[in-house]
């Protein structure tokens, strides 16, 4: 029973030895795309894609997204314009941005949606609509591209948003119709200017790889600049540079030297900490120094009229003391007779004896005659 238990276990492993050679044989190994979820480099830049198909057909793509570009754009190159720049056109740099499009540069610009600015579109006359509900349910999913001295006509997945002319006629244009197309082309001097509706979503990292939007992409591209290696400068979430780095760029010596000399006045001003010192014994006032503080105060108070009176009494104490004959005196004999004794103007006597000093001036001259005049007694 043992030995008949063996024989199947052994039989069974032969078996299966046998099937796991034969599927080893027939099966064949083959790879299998998965979609997996972007990556922080993806999410980061929308363009990725773009970025790494434009390097690996021979061209160059450089993103950028300092709004003072379109000053100055650079010559011989693609300009793709993002949306989000109405703020930052402002009528000088649109013209600064047409003018190099007429010399020849290439200007493919994103159009805005109908409910915002577009300083761009609206120089050439290009509107915006979007769709109804019921006209969405109707329209395809797919519009048909034919450019100029291409080849076979491309596939690009339809907008919600159409784009009307003006009176400036485009060069070509690609669409459900005449008036509702969803691409234009305008030639402007030796350049020229594409306008898109919603070519930022057909050529982001989610869907570039659908139907033939890198097929479009490359061929508008190289349609317009001859260049073996087109180069193409994206413009995206344009914003200007912030105060601290406008200040960076143009003013750093300035502000290195100003921050300096704030630590240095702030080092100065500030207070040290360290070890508490004793306090002082409070010293001792004396006389004069109150009556001169007193004196003072007054003086800058304007209360002179409480300072002289005072002056006064004490020259008449000496002058008691020292001449009392002339003491005894009318005050206009005093007056003469102190000026035969000091040689000062009687006039300016009287005054410094009885006058009242109602300016500074008056009161200096007043004590200072009283003065000259206890120094002869």
């Amino acid at each position: 029973m043992r030995r008949r238990r063996l024989w199947v276990v052994l039989l069974a492993l032969l078996a299966v030895g046998f099937l796991a050679v034969w599927l080893v044989g027939r099966l064949e190994r083959v790879p299998v795309p998965v979609r997996e979820a972007p990556q922080a480099e993806a999410r980061r830049n929308p363009y990725l894609a773009l970025e790494r198909l434009t390097a690996a057909l021979g061209g160059k793509l450089t993103r950028a997204s300092d709004a003072r570009v379109l000053d100055r754009p650079p010559a011989g190159a693609t300009l793709f314009l993002d949306r989000r720049r109405a703020h930052l056109l402002p009528p000088e740099r649109l013209r600064h941005l047409l003018a190099w499009v007429e010399a020849g540069g290439h200007l493919i610009a994103v159009a805005e949606a109908p409910q915002l600015a577009d300083p761009l579109l609206d120089s050439v006359g290009v509107g915006r609509a979007s769709e109804r509900p019921e006209e969405l349910r109707r329209r395809p999913e797919s519009i048909e591209v034919l450019l100029p001295g291409g080849g076979r006509p491309l596939q690009l997945a339809a907008s919600w948003q159409t784009l009307t002319v003006g009176e400036r006629q485009p060069v070509w244009s690609a669409g459900q119709g005449e008036e509702a197309a969803q691409i234009l082309q305008f030639s402007i001097g030796s350049g020229w200017l594409t306008v898109a509706s919603e070519l930022d979503q057909l050529l982001g990292n989610r869907r570039i790889g659908e139907l033939d939007h890198a097929e479009f992409y490359w061929t508008l591209i190289t349609r317009n600049e001859r260049s073996p290696a087109p180069q193409v400068l994206l413009l995206s979430r344009l914003q200007m540079p912030t105060l601290f780095e406008w200040i960076a760029e143009n003013a750093a010596a300035a502000a290195v030297a100003t921050l300096t000399l704030l630590l240095l006045w702030l080092w100065r001003i500030v207070p040290r900490f360290g070890s508490v010192r004793p306090e002082a014994p409070p010293a001792r006032r004396e006389l004069r120094e109150h009556l001169l503080a007193v004196g003072r105060y007054l003086w800058r108070c304007r209360q002179l009229a409480a300072l002289l009176p005072a002056v006064r009494e004490h020259f008449r104490r000496r002058l008691q003391q020292r001449r009392p004959g002339i003491a005894g005196r009318p005050a206009a004999a005093q007056a003469s007779q102190l000026a035969a004794l000091s040689a000062l103007p009687a006039t300016r006597i009287a005054a410094a004896l009885s006058a009242p000093a109602e300016t500074p001036q008056a009161f200096t001259d007043a004590v200072r005659t009283l003065r000259e005049l206890e120094r002869v007694l």
